[in-house]
């Protein structure tokens, strides 16, 4: 019959294309087994290769740039381990492993990304310069901050810079971050702060500037406790009589991190002032620096309208009353 002869080939064809696709699956499966092994296999090199160098790194001592495994490994396996070993240092060691980096030029593609790649691989790029330190790293994350169009990347190498004590003069740091229009936030707070005891004669000429916006000014007064340094009690009692919440607010911080009981002629009228947040952080300070003279007043605020205002005066009665 007619239909035989074409049912023999479709059958052919099917055994065909059964028999050539098991060996195609099979090759297939073999190429994933075989792609597996050499990634493990190169796993296990690497590992292998990091354990040495970080031997060779720690023990070495001088003679890093000849050992086997050092001039075995790639630039970016060299930068990998050093920036993981560089965390633990301090003093001389890190430094002497932060001039091989220079000297063996393992930083040069993070200074190229630094500045021209895409926002995620310039973060990574800023973040190991960060991680490793050294001059290089610094100019190349000082010049990110000055001329770098996107806010938040001057921002992560402001960040960077504080880390390495490195952070420019405050004037410098609010031009650059745009502080003056900018909405301050706690960083910022940080960032001033880690600055006041690098730059304290720069932060009391800013504290007596007239030109600062409100929220700048109180970052300023603010960083000033941080100084640690009594010369700006006169400007904090200034600060106290500022007509803006913030600043006063700052003050009261500053004054409670020096600490000197010379300041209770100015915190003591604060647990009268008409903004709620400040009565409240009066309130505090005086707890802080153990004011026991505060104790009158601090009683009569446990009527105050304010439930924040209350809540403070009861917890630093508490205090103060078993001092």
């Amino acid at each position: 019959m007619p239909g035989f002869p074409i049912a023999d080939h479709v059958a052919r064809i099917a055994i065909f294309i059964s028999v050539y696709g098991a060996l195609a699956m099979a090759a297939w499966l073999l190429f994933l087994v075989m792609r597996r092994d050499r990634k493990e296999r190169a796993s296990v090199a690497k590992a292998e290769l990091t354990r040495a160098l970080t031997r060779e790194i720690m023990g070495a001592g001088q003679n890093i740039a000849a050992s086997p495994a050092f001039q075995l490994a790639r630039p970016a396996e060299r930068l990998a381990a050093i920036s993981r070993i560089v965390q633990l240092l301090r003093g001389e060691d890190r430094e002497r492993l932060v001039a091989l980096v220079e000297e063996q030029g393992l930083l040069k593609q993070a200074l190229l990304a630094a500045r021209r790649s895409r926002p995620r691989r310039q973060i990574d790029a800023l973040r190991l310069l960060g991680s490793i330190g050294g001059g290089q790293a610094i100019d190349m994350l000082y010049l990110v901050l000055r001329e770098d169009p996107k806010l938040d990347t001057r921002l992560e190498a402001a960040s960077l810079l504080a880390r390495l004590d490195a952070l420019p003069p405050p004037n410098k740091l609010i031009d650059h971050l745009d502080l003056r229009s900018a909405q301050i936030t706690p960083l910022h707070r940080t960032l001033f702060r880690l600055i006041a005891a690098r730059h304290p004669s720069e932060l009391f000429s800013l504290a007596q500037s007239v030109d600062l916006p409100p929220a700048v000014r109180a970052l300023v007064i603010d960083a000033l406790g941080w100084t640690e340094d009594f010369s700006a009690l006169s400007l904090l009692e200034a600060a106290a009589a500022d007509t803006h919440a913030p600043v006063r607010l700052a003050a009261l911080d500053s004054a409670a991190r020096l600490g000197h009981p010379g300041s209770a002629k100015w915190i003591l009228p604060l647990l009268n002032d008409p903004a709620p947040p400040v009565r409240a952080r009066a309130i505090r300070t005086c707890q802080l620096m153990r004011l026991n003279s505060s104790l009158p007043a601090i009683a009569e605020l446990r009527k105050d309208p304010s439930p924040w205002v209350r809540l403070r005066a009861q917890q630093a009665q508490q205090v103060l009353g078993t001092a």
